[in-house]
């Protein structure tokens, strides 16, 4: 068992980069990185499962739509902010 927080960051399959740099668009930089790992970890998960864990399987299927959103709508936002810098 895991009882110090400091100690889930040496466990975790994506990390953690806390944010250092509070420029706008470091910010969602960091995000989409993370995003893009839960993305590729639920894939994985998914294929683990997918022929001998029906339930677990959909259980990652349903964790991968909202990731998949999320990092989605951090490109958007990327985007957006680059046109408006751009146009500055």
């Amino acid at each position: 068992m895991v009882f110090r927080p400091q100690d889930w960051y040496k466990l975790t399959n994506c990390g953690y980069d806390a944010p250092d740099d509070p420029f706008i668009v470091k910010v969602p930089e960091q995000n989409i990185k993370g995003e893009q790992c839960a993305i590729k970890t639920c894939n994985a998960l998914m294929k683990k499962t997918r022929d001998e864990d029906p339930v677990s399987y959909n259980m990652f299927l349903t964790i991968l739509s909202p990731e998949v959103e999320h990092e989605e709508d951090l490109q958007a936002l990327l985007e957006d902010v680059g046109i408006i810098m751009k146009n500055k």
